[in-house]
């Protein structure tokens, strides 16, 4: 059956033809596409959300990891230097201590040749 024009335009009256059902068609095609683009884009907004996420918290693990790598060596090297401080101050108190035990050898040496030379005893 082939629709009727109307005497002043040149559209169909009746709806249920062919190139209606066309037109219904490509519009239905259209509205489906539209919303698969939609869905589509969706997914992929969440699968970034998340993989932006996942990068965000592994640089906060990153970040924490070096702050407590960064605490550690820290501790360590303030354990160094203070058993170095520690053999320093070790050493400096044994070289002075040598030292005097040295100078007062020196002292008794030099007043037991003074006194042996002039045959008196000093203090």
């Amino acid at each position: 059956m082939t629709p009727k024009l109307d005497a002043v335009t040149t559209k169909p009256t009746d709806r249920g033809g062919l190139l209606p059902s066309v037109v219904h068609l490509a519009l239905d095609v259209a509205d489906r596409s539209q919303s698969t683009a939609v869905a589509v884009l969706q997914d992929a907004r969440i699968e970034l959300r998340s993989a932006v996420d996942s990068t965000i918290d592994l640089a906060e693990k990153v970040t924490a990891a070096a702050i407590r790598f960064a605490r550690k060596s820290v501790g360590r090297l303030d354990e160094a230097s203070a058993d170095a401080l520690s053999g320093v101050n070790s050493v400096l108190t044994g070289a002075v201590k040598s030292a005097r035990e040295t100078t007062l050898a020196a002292k008794e040496l030099a007043n037991a040749a003074t006194a042996s030379v002039t045959g008196h005893a000093s203090a």
